[in-house]
């Protein structure tokens, strides 16, 4: 299920900000939250998804999973402060402050492997904190 972040007043404006694929171009995401870019045909993103709910849970924060086909995917990523990301999903960011940070590429993704890709996660969300 989706949620959805209001972005309020407590967002940073961040303009022009590199990270990695994306790039923060607005409002950023409320403190600390995990954006999951997915598909509905991925299979990779059905074995994904609950791993990333499962941390983001673990260590106090939200989710908000966007589908990439949808004709609204770009004005979501864009009210996130983030733009579509280039390669196949998932992929997944870490919003804080106004910094993005990409903590899951989907393309290192291999099936039967999902402590590899909590600890990938886990690793990079480590790193990505101050």
């Amino acid at each position: 299920m989706q949620k959805k972040l209001l972005v309020t007043a407590v967002g940073l404006l961040v303009l022009g900000l590199s990270v990695g694929k994306g790039v923060m171009s607005g409002w950023a995401a409320s403190r600390g939250n995990m954006v999951v870019f997915s598909a509905n045909w991925c299979a990779s993103c059905r074995e994904v998804l609950p791993i990333v709910h499962d941390v983001a849970s673990q260590n106090g924060m939200g989710v908000t999973e966007i589908d990439v086909d949808s004709q609204t995917a770009p004005k979501q990523a864009r009210a996130l402060g983030l733009s579509m990301p280039n390669d196949e999903p998932p992929q997944v960011f870490y919003v804080d402050r106004g910094r993005a940070t990409l903590l899951y590429n989907g393309k290192n993704f291999k099936f039967g492997y999902p402590d590899a890709v909590r600890a990938a996660l886990l690793q990079n969300l480590q790193r990505s904190q101050p």
